[in-house]
């Protein structure tokens, strides 16, 4: 299973402004169950991408 272009470019969007907050990127994965991109950046920001490319931001609470 390979990403959709959607995902290819907001996953590149995505990472581009990751690293202009100085953010490190722990983790970029293609989850197979359900064909999301999971990206573990900084502390505790979780971002999940869609197959549409829709991006959705996930800070857990401590």
């Amino acid at each position: 299973m390979k990403p959709t272009p959607q995902q290819l470019r907001t996953v590149y969007i995505a990472c581009c402004w990751l690293t202009k907050m100085y953010l490190p990127i722990y983790l970029v994965t293609l989850d197979y169950r359900d064909a999301r991109i999971v990206v573990i950046a900084g502390e505790e920001s979780v971002i999940i991408i869609n197959k549409q490319g829709k991006l959705s931001y996930d800070q857990p609470e401590l």
